[in-house]
C-alpha cells in the first residue's frame, strides 16, 4: 500500500540529488575551464592583408604572446569591408579568449563607414607599436621630388593614381591632407591594406603610395620604392637614403591630423576579466621581448605597449577626431552622432 509513495518520494529526493550534483559539476566546469586558460589555439583576425604593418605585428605579438600563455597563436587575416569582416567576425563569437581582432588605428573610422556598429568604448585595445607615413613613387617614376609629384597633380587633376590603403584610413588622410594643402586631387584607388598598396606601384597600377615608413622598409632598402618625402611635420633619417624631408614644411595641415598609426589587436569588452587579465599580462611582457624589441629596431617601428585605462583614452580620442572629420569631408556615410561620438572640441571624450 505504501510503496508507491515510498518510490515518489524517494524519486523526487533523486531527482532533486541529481540537479544539485550536475549543478555543482557546471560549477566545477566552469572553474576549471576558466583556471585552465588557454585550453586550445587562439586567433587573431587580422583585417588587414599579409604582410603589412598590422598583420606583421600581430604575427610578432602572436609568437611572443603564444610562449607566455602555452598556447598557439594563428593569424589568420580576414579583409574587406573596411575592417567590417574581421570585426564581425570576432564580435559574433563567444567571450572566451579565443579570437582576438588584429586591427591598427585604421579601425577607428568604422562606425561611420558603415563597416560595424561597435565603437571604441565596446572594445579593450592593445597598442603596441607604429611608424609615421612616407610618400613613396616608383624607381622609374618621372617625379624625382615632391614638388614633381604637385606640379603634375595640378596638371592632369584626378588622373596622377594614389594607393593609400583603405578607404578612410591613416594613409588615406594623409592623402586628403596633402591635396587641401596643395590644392590638387588624386586619384585614390583603394586597397586591402598598406602591402597590396605598396605592391601596386611595383605592378604600376599606382602612381605614388601613402602608407608608413615601416612597411616600406625592405622596398625602401632594395631601391624598389623611392621616397619623396614624409606626409609628416619632422625629415626622417633613413639608413643608406640619408634624409627624407617633410611635406609638412609645405603644407602644414599634415600636422592638423590627431592620429597617429597604432597596430596591434584588440578584445570585445565584455571578455571574462581573470581571461583579459592574463592576455594583458602576457602583452607586458611580450613587449619587453628580445624578438619584439629586435622586430622594432628592423623595421623601424616605434613601440608603444598601450592597454588599459591608457589604450582605450586614445582610441576614443582618435575615434572621436578621425570620424568627425570625415564627416566633415563628406567621406563618412553616417553620422557619428548616430553612435554616440562626441565632437573633439566638445569636451566629452
Amino acid at each position: 500500500m505504501h510503496c508507491p509513495r515510498s518510490r515518489r518520494r524517494f524519486a523526487g529526493i533523486a531527482v532533486s540529488c541529481l540537479a544539485f550534483a550536475a549543478a555543482s559539476l557546471a560549477g566545477c566546469k566552469q572553474t576549471v575551464s576558466d583556471a585552465a586558460w588557454p585550453s586550445r589555439p587562439i586567433e587573431i583576425s587580422c583585417f588587414a592583408a599579409a604582410g603589412g604593418g598590422t598583420d606583421l605585428i600581430d604575427r610578432a605579438l602572436a609568437g611572443a604572446m603564444g610562449q607566455i600563455l602555452g598556447a598557439s597563436i594563428n593569424v589568420v587575416n580576414r579583409t574587406g569591408g573596411n575592417g567590417g569582416v574581421a570585426l564581425n567576425y570576432v564580435w559574433s563569437n563567444p567571450r572566451d579568449g579565443y579570437t582576438w581582432g588584429g586591427f591598427s588605428e585604421s579601425i577607428h573610422p568604422a562606425p561611420v563607414m558603415g563597416a560595424h556598429h561597435t565603437t571604441a568604448k565596446d572594445w579593450h585595445w592593445f597598442m603596441a607599436a607604429g611608424a609615421p607615413d612616407v610618400i613613396s613613387v616608383g624607381p622609374n617614376s618621372p617625379y624625382k621630388s615632391l614638388d614633381d609629384l604637385i606640379a603634375d597633380a595640378k596638371a592632369r587633376p584626378g588622373q596622377v593614381k594614389a594607393a593609400a590603403s583603405l578607404s578612410g584610413s591613416l594613409h588615406h588622410a594623409k592623402l586628403l591632407a596633402l591635396e587641401k594643402g596643395a590644392g590638387v586631387q588624386f586619384k585614390m584607388l583603394p586597397f586591402k591594406g598598406s602591402q597590396p598598396s605598396n605592391l601596386a606601384i611595383l605592378s604600376g597600377e599606382a602612381d605614388v603610395v601613402f602608407t608608413s615608413i615601416s612597411e616600406q622598409a625592405e622596398l625602401l632598402k632594395d631601391k624598389k620604392l623611392i621616397p619623396l618625402a614624409m606626409a609628416e611635420m619632422e625629415p626622417y633619417e633613413f639608413p643608406g637614403l640619408g634624409t627624407i624631408p617633410a611635406a609638412g614644411a609645405q603644407f602644414p595641415g599634415l600636422g592638423e591630423l590627431p592620429v597617429q598609426q597604432w597596430l596591434g589587436f584588440a578584445l570585445p569588452i565584455d571578455t571574462p576579466a581573470d581571461i583579459l587579465s592574463k592576455i594583458t599580462d602576457a602583452f607586458v611582457k611580450a613587449m619587453e621581448s628580445p624578438e619584439i624589441k629586435q622586430l622594432a629596431a628592423d623595421t623601424f617601428l616605434t613601440l608603444y605597449g598601450y592597454h588599459g585605462e591608457e589604450a582605450g583614452r586614445r582610441a576614443a580620442e582618435m575615434e572621436s577626431a578621425w570620424c568627425w572629420t570625415l564627416y566633415d569631408l563628406g567621406i563618412a556615410q553616417k553620422s557619428p552622432e548616430e553612435f554616440g561620438i562626441p565632437r573633439p572640441d566638445d569636451g566629452e571624450q
